[in-house]
């Protein structure tokens, strides 16, 4: 073909449509402010201690996308930041003083300290963002139920200073100008229309779901302080209120419902601190609700006008109207702050009903045992014999029961109600592809478009150590794991930081029953 031809065929050819930018979704880096400058080591409630890592992550998403001529865009999609995870005041302070000092922490003043001192702690954090504000499309944030506060201007504009700074000190001023326009803030979601959905998820987690999310016109101090106390879920009341008080964790469990994991693994490992915490927090805990609950009416209003006020924007905005609101309308509002020692109150209700239930059952048991030994027309010796062999064997299995009571596995966040979610989100978007965060668990299930064909929920698991895995499974404790999303296509991967590219999740399936239960096809 001569050159002439070829300006003739590409004159008469319209043009290709550039391919969609590749996406890469991460969730749940939990960060704080990573090493104390006073002394050298790491902070008592740091859980993130992977920046160099992530820093490497970053620059290889750039360069692969470079590579291939595609254009990126990073999401980052909640609890990338940790507020409620702030080190703990002295558990000998007095109530009152705790409860204040814990509740001035949640200003914006406070929060914007602590992004401060988060960006310039973990030194590889700053470092990889910048490097890919200068090369991506565009870095997106999402705020997640530890990072709330993401909504709130003042907290977006000292991120934006410190990644900015940091851009100019890598490439320089002009650099730094061209990295403000590609740097982006959501308050809720990331929409790509007949591409994807994208948000933390823990709206659809009954426990820590916020009934009034969208709050960033509650940003003045007065209003930040009933914003930290009412709306505020199971999971982040305990977090903030007691969790925090046992120090260092290398892992985060996101739902209240992990109590009982909690204190299992408090009890075999750590019974002082167990006890010192419950003597020294438990008191001004009823000091608190009872405050949340006085503070209820006019803090609901305030959310309340705030909440709708933003959705109407934002319904508008989107151009997606009233499906917004029917996506809203799938969020979970059983428990709040005010109810949460409503909730702890029934759980020790619940364990003391067992409690009692078994021992009345066993006694009854020994009672009915001991009659039926004594109708025996046996020798004195032999009914000796057998009382003790069956004092023995009620005794066996009380200690077999309480050991297994013990020892049993209980889910931390159960996938269905966000499986159930996503799908109830496609049914309204048809979307082939939508993501979660929030349960530090990585997901992939299968989910059905009303257009016809497959559709798929993800769920990007997290960056930090997870706290126990119930199944077997040839995997690292820290998975690094990330959605990559090329064209219409989706896949969940982990970071090899050993290997420097990425490789797939393994994940097992887990049968038909549940998909039979949401109406999606069947794996094949």
């Amino acid at each position: 073909m001569t050159d002439a031809q070829v300006e003739e065929r590409d004159a008469g050819r319209e043009a290709t449509p550039p391919a969609p930018p590749d996406v890469i979704v991460i969730s749940d880096l939990h960060i704080g402010r990573g090493k104390n400058p006073a002394t050298g080591r790491y902070f008592n409630l740091e859980a993130f201690f992977y920046d160099r890592d992530f820093e490497r992550f970053c620059r290889y998403i750039c360069d692969d996308a470079a590579a291939r001529g595609v254009k990126l865009r990073l999401v980052l999609n909640g609890d990338i930041f940790d507020f409620l995870r702030v080190e703990p005041v002295d558990p000998t302070d007095e109530p009152d003083r705790v409860e204040k000092r814990r509740r001035d922490r949640t200003t914006p003043a406070a929060i914007v300290r602590i992004v401060a001192e988060i960006l310039a702690g973990p030194p590889g954090l700053a470092r990889g963002l910048a490097y890919v504000l200068r090369f991506a499309e565009e870095v997106i944030f999402l705020p997640g139920n530890h990072d709330l506060e993401m909504q709130w201007s003042s907290v977006q504009a000292e991120i934006r200073r410190a990644l900015l700074a940091e851009v100019e000190s890598q490439a320089g001023e002009e650099a730094a100008k061209r990295a403000d326009q590609r740097l982006r803030f959501e308050s809720w979601f990331y929409h790509e229309p007949g591409r994807l959905w994208i948000e933390h998820g823990c709206q659809y987690d009954p426990e820590n779901s916020f009934t009034y999310l969208l709050r960033s016109g509650l940003e003045s101090e007065a209003a930040s302080v009933h914003q930290a106390e009412y709306d505020l879920p199971l999971g982040n009341f305990f977090q903030r209120y007691l969790y925090n008080a046992f120090g260092h964790m290398t892992f985060i469990v996101p739902s209240s419902r992990a109590n009982i994991r909690y204190s299992k693994w408090l009890l075999t490992h750590e019974p002082r601190l167990l006890l010192r915490v419950l003597k020294s927090h438990v008191p001004f805990l009823w000091q608190v609700g009872r405050r949340m609950a006085r503070y209820k009416g006019p803090a609901k209003r305030a959310m309340q006008e705030s909440h709708e006020h933003e959705l109407s924007a934002l319904a508008e905005s989107s151009g997606l109207g009233d499906k917004l609101r029917s996506i809203d309308a799938l969020k979970q509002e059983h428990a709040d702050a005010v109810a949460a020692l409503r909730a702890l109150g029934w759980q020790l209700t619940k364990l003391a009903g067992v409690v009692l239930g078994v021992a009345v059952l066993s006694a009854g048991l020994w009672f009915a045992g001991w009659l039926a030994i004594n109708q025996l027309r046996l020798g004195f010796g032999v009914k000796t014999l057998l009382l003790l062999i069956f004092n023995f064997l009620m005794l066996f299995g009380l200690g077999v029961g309480a050991t297994y009571g013990f020892m049993r596995s209980a889910v931390a966040v159960s996938p269905r109600p966000l499986r159930r979610a996503a799908q109830r989100i496609i049914d309204a978007l048809d979307v082939p592809i939508v993501t979660f965060g929030h349960t530090h668990d990585e997901e992939l299930w299968p989910l059905s478009r009303p257009s016809g064909g497959r559709a798929w929920y993800y769920n990007t698991g997290t960056w930090i150590a997870v706290f126990t895995h119930d199944v077997l499974l040839p995997r690292e404790r820290v998975q690094f794991t990330f959605l990559r999303v090329r064209g219409h296509e989706a896949e969940l991967l982990h970071w090899s930081p050993g290997r420097q590219e990425p490789l797939p999740v393994i994940l097992l399936d887990e049968g038909t029953r549940d998909l039979r239960q949401l109406g999606a096809p069947p794996t094949t």
